[in-house]
């Protein structure tokens, strides 16, 4: 029954379409998110790969962490989906977990390669920012 309203998938902003700028700061935010789904599957796949090649001390500790990766991969998935689309409870769940990435970035300098502790901190804070610029989204 078509009724004239939107589409429940399509969210706008609360007021109007969104302008330029919240367009492509939600293309940003949405790619990054995808790409930090995309890097953690490939994590866990590796983990997964070092059991099986029997690398791993503890293959408990291997699949509780696989299993947490598996976890995150879908929420950043499902949260980039909903970035995407504007939907107005995906901004949450994508700063929450970005914030996640600060400290982690921050503390990986004391043990990683300096690129790679910069990737993951310019990571977090560019697509929070990315997020934040998307404006408000509303509830229409």
């Amino acid at each position: 029954m078509n009724t004239g309203e939107e589409s429940p998938r399509v969210h706008r902003n609360a007021t109007t379409d969104p302008t330029p700028r919240e367009a492509a700061a939600g293309r940003v935010a949405t790619g990054l998110l995808a790409a930090q789904a995309v890097a953690l599957a490939g994590i866990a796949v590796f983990y997964l790969y070092e059991l099986v090649i029997g690398k791993s001390t503890d293959p408990m500790i291997v699949i509780m962490s696989v299993a947490t990766m598996v976890v995150f991969v879908l929420g950043l998935a499902y949260t980039s989906k909903g970035l995407a689309q504007r939907h107005p409870r995906a901004q949450a769940p994508a700063i929450a977990a970005n914030f996640l990435l600060v400290p982690l970035g921050i503390a990986m300098f004391r043990f990683a390669p300096d690129v790679f502790a910069g990737a993951v901190l310019v990571t977090g804070v560019v697509t929070i920012a990315a997020v934040l610029l998307m404006g408000r989204l509303g509830d229409d």
